[in-house]
């Protein structure tokens, strides 16, 4: 990396934001920041940025690269590149591919396929390994011998463990590892498509109830007051009701956490297209207060941080039948540029944009020391942006994943990204 110097640069923290620093970066490193102008060195390249503000690049804790097994939805190569365009320098991604990851052999195989993409973008991927074998909700996997291979996460994202005899062993098997299990809540056999709203009752399909979430995270939560230890988080929370019974077990001292999508605090249920498969996703988007709910909850620290849950799917799989089409929506690509519009709106202040965005994730996932600040003498992984950039529309270009259902498409939202530095 080039030795920079940035002047009259916003910079942005989750500790604190200084609205105007000039800071230089040498050999890969922030190695001044200062609150008074520096002097250019030789050698340097001088960036004036008065308008726009630095603020630490992303951690996405849940990213569907697709790797390994299938190419025809995702690659490493494109993933990774999405992840770099839309400002995250690592990603967590998900093991629900073909096949399962969930034997160290597995793993190893997928850690050699993303490797060399790694370092092209300069994203570093972790890995979250299947809670039971093949995510049928079986037998749980051997955490420990899974987070000696490299895993940092247990889940079967994409399936809720519905039997309580084999979550109880998942919880025993996150207790023995110390790996934090990643809950997608979902008990089965509900039959729905979308939230109850005015698109569901038009086009006669079955309402996805806000109880397959919330209950399966109550019974998640009576297993955690008997395994204190394990640190249990809520994948993409929908409901206003999950959000209840998690501050109910905060309340208590559980490590119990949570997090959004940027889908599900931008959209409500009033806001589906109908004929727009980009809007199906697992969970649903659910009413206005939902949403509102979920903002309050990022607001207020229920919900630790933000991922994308990134599900890119070939065209064919989406569609216009929201029947017939796949879950999912990408998001890498637009996740801080919502987090930005939240910002512009006044529904999420600058530090706690950054919180959710990269430090708390960081944090949560144990990568604090490399990622999620902008200090002197830390890597230089930073993501330069105009604020207050007025709304313009997400076009296809904006996207590099290999797979475009993107529900932000044709969205106007405020705020840009000028630059990403790995």
């Amino acid at each position: 990396m080039s030795n920079l110097l940035f002047r009259n640069v916003a910079l942005w923290n989750a500790s604190r934001v200084l609205p105007r620093v000039d800071l230089r970066v040498v050999d890969g490193k922030i190695s001044e920041i200062s609150e008074s102008s520096l002097a250019l060195r030789p050698g340097e390249i001088e960036r004036d940025a008065a308008g726009a503000a630095l603020l630490p690049a992303g951690i996405d804790l849940q990213v569907h690269l697709r790797v390994p097994g299938q190419p025809h939805k995702e690659t490493a190569e494109t993933g990774l590149k999405a992840a770099r365009k839309g400002g995250y320098a690592a990603v967590l991604t998900m093991p629900n591919t073909k096949p399962v990851i969930d034997t160290p052999e597995v793993l190893e195989m997928a850690r050699a396929q993303t490797a060399p993409f790694e370092k092209d973008t300069g994203v570093r991927v972790l890995w979250s390994v299947a809670m039971t074998y093949g995510q049928v909700g079986e037998k749980a996997t051997d955490a420990v011998a899974l987070k000696q291979a490299g895993a940092v996460a247990l889940t079967d994202d994409g399936v809720g463990v519905f039997r309580d005899d084999i979550m109880e062993k998942v919880f025993a098997e996150a207790e023995r590892s110390n790996l934090p299990l990643l809950q997608h809540a979902e008990v089965p056999g509900h039959g729905g498509v979308l939230a109850e709203g005015p698109v569901q009752k038009s086009l006669g399909l079955k309402a996805y109830p806000a109880d397959a979430e919330w209950k399966m995270v109550a019974r998640d939560l009576d297993l955690l007051a008997r395994h204190p230890k394990v640190r249990y988080h809520v994948l993409h929370v929908s409901s206003a009701e999950t959000l209840r019974v998690l501050r109910e077990a905060q309340l208590k001292g559980l490590s119990a956490t949570g997090e959004a999508t940027p889908h599900h605090l931008y959209f409500s249920s009033e806001d589906i297209i109908p004929n727009n498969t980009s809007f199906k996703m697992n969970p649903p988007i659910r009413s206005s207060s939902d949403r509102k709910a979920l903002i309050e909850g990022l607001r207020d620290g229920t919900l630790a941080f933000v991922s994308t849950d990134h599900a890119p799917h070939e065209a064919q799989m989406k569609g216009e039948d929201f029947k017939a089409s796949a879950y999912g929506t990408t998001g890498l690509e637009t996740s801080l540029r919502v987090l930005l519009d939240l910002h512009a709106r006044e529904e999420l202040s600058a530090r706690r944009l950054v919180e959710v965005f990269a430090k708390a994730p960081a944090e949560f996932i144990g990568v604090a020391d490399q990622f999620g600040e902008l200090e002197v003498g830390r890597v230089f992984r930073a993501v330069l942006v105009d604020p207050k950039a007025a709304a313009t529309p997400i076009v296809d270009s904006d996207l590099a994943s290999l797979s475009h259902n993107n529900i932000f498409l044709g969205v106007p939202l405020r705020g840009r990204i000028l630059e990403v530095f790995l």
